[in-house]
């Protein structure tokens, strides 16, 4: 296995996302900045930069500026991408402070496997697959699905039902519709709508649900 490719301590990685950081506020990068940054001695800094350099992922030389090199600013955006999309998680969906769900992230975006993230990017942003698209999936620019085969689930009628393939935005507290089961790939039928064309009661998983089309708007299912 190539060095680069190499899974990196979570340690080296913090070193990664501070000299990134560090970079785009002065563009000069010392070791002594990033020992402040971090606060750690700069014997350890030393340390990690040379393991950094060995793998190719920063340029290092003992008393010149500190530079990410093409490799290391690819691993870098992955972990801040990890880091986004972590944090869009638990305020988005879970409500958490935007300060507590940033410290949450850093903790949690080391350990978070490319096969987790495809999952929480897709969820987070309301992307979902349909097998009948020639493209094999749903594009959903500025918060939109624009799928030929979705359609909101409001407007369904009695009796027909589809499979969730988007959540917008716009449907507010999304973990506790997701405790409800109404998340991607679930499917859902509307069994009875009120006169006046409000509540609508729908099954999911077995469970009957009774909201509002004002909530169903921000649900597209894919029908048929």
């Amino acid at each position: 296995m190539n060095k680069k490719q190499e899974k990196l301590s979570d340690n080296l990685e913090d070193y990664l996302e501070a000299i990134s950081s560090l970079s785009s506020e002065s563009g000069t990068v010392r070791p002594s900045d990033i020992a402040a940054a971090l606060k750690v001695k700069k014997p350890s800094v030393t340390a990690a930069l040379n393991s950094l350099a060995e793998k190719g992922l920063v340029a290092y030389e003992k008393y010149k500026p500190v530079s990410l090199t093409k490799d290391g600013a690819q691993v870098d955006t992955q972990i801040m991408q990890k880091h986004k999309v972590l944090s869009e998680f638990f305020t988005d969906v879970l409500g958490v402070d935007a300060s507590e769900a940033d410290v949450a992230a850093c903790k949690m975006e080391h350990s978070l496997n490319d096969g987790i993230l495809k999952r929480l990017m897709r969820f987070v942003s309301g992307l979902g697959t349909c097998d009948t698209c020639p493209s094999k999936k749903c594009a959903r620019p500025e918060g939109d699905c624009f799928c030929p085969h979705a359609v909101p689930l409001s407007e369904l009628s009695k009796g027909e039902s589809g499979v969730i393939i988007s959540l917008d935005k716009g449907l507010k507290n999304l973990g506790t519709y997701a405790g409800m089961g109404i998340a991607i790939g679930a499917k859902v039928k509307v069994l009875r709508v009120a006169p006046l064309g409000d509540p609508v009661v729908i099954s999911v998983h077995g469970s009957e649900l009774s909201l509002r089309k004002a909530q169903l708007r921000h649900i597209r299912v894919k029908t048929g």
